[in-house]
């Protein structure tokens, strides 16, 4: 398969797909090329907001889930009508009774999404704690999935795993009960759109506890966890995409991450001091610097 993505420049940004040659859609594109990538932004996946922690499980989600894309964008669709409906019954132009329907509407969209997500976390958590123990035995690393259901209603996540129906019964309950609040407010102040999932390191936050070193284990932990479940589900290995990975590592942890991505198929590894690779550790790789703009091939 030969895959495209296209950038022109006009007066607008346009952007377009294609595989083997024939036009896609956005949503026909997500999935054809796998790749997780890594820079040391990627910390803010334990101390930032929850929007980055939702992007990471979206991401991984939409490349194993070609439904995913589609689930989301609908659920987005209806959100916003829902939050329209919301503001216009607070300035007194619609009847609080048309909002039953989009309650409805938005709890068949939500429950697909807090499923996948329920059920991903569960996976990298295990795989995520594994990893991490690889770089340092002394990491526990333990993921809390957060659905934003209602109140005191996560735990029914914790426990057990509950089918699509259940969700929606749950969600379509917890909407109703949040009909104040959210007029009040004017959107609808449940549901994915406020999920998160918190990252416990021995017992405690890692977001609060993690010293800058150890949030960098454990964000390439969930990164690597990433890239081995899109192999485990799509039966191909995922191009890993590294950028400065090992600044701030010492050598010995140097090799640990090597030993950990040396079997993917296509690693793209940059760096500012090509003295922290090892070339003895990777020795088919090609190496290439870039000076004043210009490529060499090393």
């Amino acid at each position: 398969a030969q895959i495209d993505y296209d950038i022109s420049k006009n007066s607008d940004l346009i952007k377009t797909f294609r595989i083997n040659g024939v036009l896609v859609s956005n949503q026909e594109f997500v999935g054809n090329i796998n790749s997780v990538f890594f820079d040391t932004d990627d910390i803010s996946i334990i101390s930032g907001p929850p929007l980055i922690r939702r992007k990471y499980l979206n991401i991984l989600l939409s490349q194993i889930n070609n439904d995913h894309v589609k689930n989301l964008q609908r659920y987005q669709k209806v959100l916003f009508q829902r939050n329209s409906l919301l503001k216009n019954i607070k300035d007194g132009k619609s009847n609080e009774i048309e909002i039953e329907f989009w309650d409805n509407r938005l709890s068949e969209e939500a429950a697909n999404i807090f499923f996948e997500r329920n059920k991903i976390i569960k996976t990298i958590k295990n795989s995520s704690n594994q990893f991490a123990k690889n770089f340092n035995k002394n990491i526990d690393l333990n993921i809390k999935y957060l659905p934003k259901v209602g109140r005191n209603l996560e735990n029914k996540f914790l426990d057990s795993e509950p089918s699509i129906s259940e969700i929606k019964l749950i969600f379509y309950e917890s909407l109703k009960k949040n009909h104040s609040r959210d007029i009040e407010q004017r959107i609808t102040t449940i549901g994915p759109h406020r999920d998160d999932f918190d990252i416990i390191f021995n017992n405690s936050p890692a977001g609060i506890t993690a010293s800058r070193g150890q949030s960098r284990i454990i964000s390439l932990s969930l990164k690597l966890s990433e890239a081995k479940e899109i192999r485990n589900v799509t039966k191909r290995n995922p191009i890993l995409i590294l950028d400065d990975i090992f600044s701030e590592l010492d050598e010995k942890m140097r090799e640990k991450v090597v030993s950990e991505i040396i079997d993917f198929d296509q690693i793209l590894l940059s760096t500012a001091d090509i003295a922290l690779i090892d070339k003895t550790k990777i020795k088919e790789g090609k190496y290439f610097s870039i000076s004043d703009g210009v490529i060499k091939n090393n």
